[in-house]
């Protein structure tokens, strides 16, 4: 699901001006970096005290570090995409709709994550989790034990997603209906 190719960054870094006091992109010795790891590593050559460690020259350190946060950003609006992809392909298919659907993809995240909410129903998560091939599992989610957390979690075209409710426990003794 990685969209960033050496041409699309090329585009990006040219539609952008470049920081002054920073050594120009162009001529770097690096190739721009396309995964989230080697952005964020690039990213940290921007701070004084992670690049005592390097055997990088400041403009250069500041250099690599705006180039890779515009490339980073690239990256996440990709992954926010390919989630946007795979949650209308999940909704076109599912039994069972969310009550609510949430997409987070942190800015130090590998990539982003789809959650699906079922308020209070256990069973749509159990008939999501079997429609997309996912393991369910139940844990308290209050220590008092008064609530009920129910999840499947796994990965689906790539992104990581996790549906859940969470249920009212009934007291010991109490019968269900």
């Amino acid at each position: 699901m990685q969209h960033l190719t050496q041409s699309r960054i090329a585009a990006a870094l040219a539609a952008v001006p470049q920081p002054e006091g920073e050594r120009p992109w162009h001529l770097l010795l690096t190739k721009p970096p396309t995964t989230y790891h080697e952005t964020r590593m690039r990213i940290a050559l921007e701070d004084p005290g992670t690049r005592k460690f390097s055997d990088v020259d400041e403009p250069t350190a500041l250099a690599e570090a705006s180039r890779a946060r515009i490339i980073h950003e690239m990256a996440r609006r990709d992954g926010y995409m390919d989630a946007l992809a795979v949650t209308e392909q999940m909704m076109n298919t599912t039994p069972a709709l969310p009550s609510d659907t949430f997409i987070n993809l942190a800015p130090w995240a590998d990539g982003p994550e789809i959650r699906w909410a079922f308020h209070r129903d256990a069973a749509a998560v159990r008939v999501f989790a079997a429609h997309f091939g996912l393991p369910v599992t139940e844990r308290p989610h209050t220590s008092a034990g008064t609530t009920t957390y129910v999840s499947a979690t796994g990965t689906v075209s790539g992104v990581q997603i996790d549906a859940y409710a969470l249920i009212d426990t009934p007291a010991p003794g109490q019968v269900t209906a």
